[in-house]
């Protein structure tokens, strides 16, 4: 059976089965604390260290550990914002093996082997008076809690936070509730729109580029947000995905983002983005082994920086109809 993924804003069912999910898992013991985690992996990964209080750690929190670890880790040539999960061509494919571990988590802990991650199309709320945005049906007790401050109202209330990053370090410290700064980035003040989805998504756009980073002109990096609509092949301020992380602000800026489910929701929608370009343009995926310039780890077939769950290569992600589809792409 694979899963349907719903607009959060629209499925009352999707929203309710996501906040069970990741409520739970918030909550379900991993079996590590932070000085196992320190002993297991810093032999295998350089420099790694978590600081901070020693304390048992819950599944959700793994996810928050392994997208950070993922962004410690660099790929060569080095690049500006270039890592084994960003800023390159495997930004996409890492994020989708990513959002299915969650997802099959989420089917174990809510019995519902059917549970599909909702996405937040925030194009339609980035078409509302920037002022308005975050008060929309996303937020509030009935859906996914407080915007602005810590999160205190709703399901997600019971959730806490107990791995911060700073910088390239990830601390451990003592449990509190979820934060937010919707829309307050006077550089952010605005979501994107449904004319930046149609730019990312224009006729004759390739998937990639060299030199495969933050400058590159091509889906992945339009999606991902390092150029700038308005200002055709530069970059400028953030935009698409990282526009979003950075209009919520609070948990969803640093590295270790996935502490909130609207990290889920934002890529699952840039998920859902990328789908419609690859049933558009064909199930395709660059750089090529003939390419030049080919970042490490990010070749179409290089198994993915994986935590949980089975490895996975870009080439096994291309086709996600064994796992799950979208109610809509549109």
């Amino acid at each position: 059976m694979t899963a349907v993924r719903a607009n959060i804003q629209t499925s009352e069912a999707a929203r309710t089965r996501f906040v069970e999910g990741v409520v739970a898992l918030n909550a379900e013991q991993s079996g590590y604390t932070t000085s196992q985690l320190n002993q297991l992996l810093a032999p295998s990964v350089p420099g790694f260290r978590l600081y901070g209080v020693d304390q048992p750690l819950t599944t959700w929190d793994l996810f928050v550990l392994w997208h950070f670890l993922a962004m410690q880790m660099p790929s060569s040539p080095s690049r500006p914002m270039r890592n084994l999960a960003h800023g390159g061509p495997i930004f996409l494919p890492w994020h989708r093996m990513y959002l299915l571990r969650l997802e099959q988590q989420i089917q174990r802990v809510t019995g519902d082997p059917e549970a599909g991650l909702p996405y937040w199309d925030w194009t339609v709320d980035g078409g509302l008076p920037t002022d308005q945005q975050h008060s929309s049906s996303l937020w509030g007790e009935a859906a996914l809690g407080d915007a602005r401050g810590d999160v205190v109202s709703g399901p997600l209330a019971a959730m806490r936070v107990r791995l911060v990053g700073h910088g390239t370090q990830l601390w451990s410290i003592e449990p509190r509730p979820l934060q937010r700064q919707a829309g307050t980035d006077a550089d952010v003040p605005g979501l994107p729109t449904a004319e930046d989805a149609k730019w990312v998504l224009e006729d004759g756009l390739g998937y990639d580029s060299a030199p495969w980073d933050v400058s590159s002109d091509g889906f992945r990096n339009r999606v991902e947000g390092w150029l700038d609509p308005r200002r055709p092949g530069q970059a400028g301020g953030p935009q698409m995905h990282n526009r979003v992380h950075v209009w919520v602000g609070g948990d969803m800026g640093p590295g270790s983002s996935p502490n909130d489910p609207l990290f889920y929701l934002n890529h699952c929608n840039v998920d859902r983005l990328w789908e419609a370009w690859l049933t558009k343009r064909g199930r395709s995926y660059s750089p090529g082994a003939a390419d030049d310039q080919v970042p490490s780890g990010q070749g179409l077939n290089d198994t993915m920086v994986t935590l949980l769950g089975e490895p996975l290569t870009p080439a096994q992600t291309l086709d996600p109809a064994a796992w799950y589809s979208y109610d809509s792409l549109g």
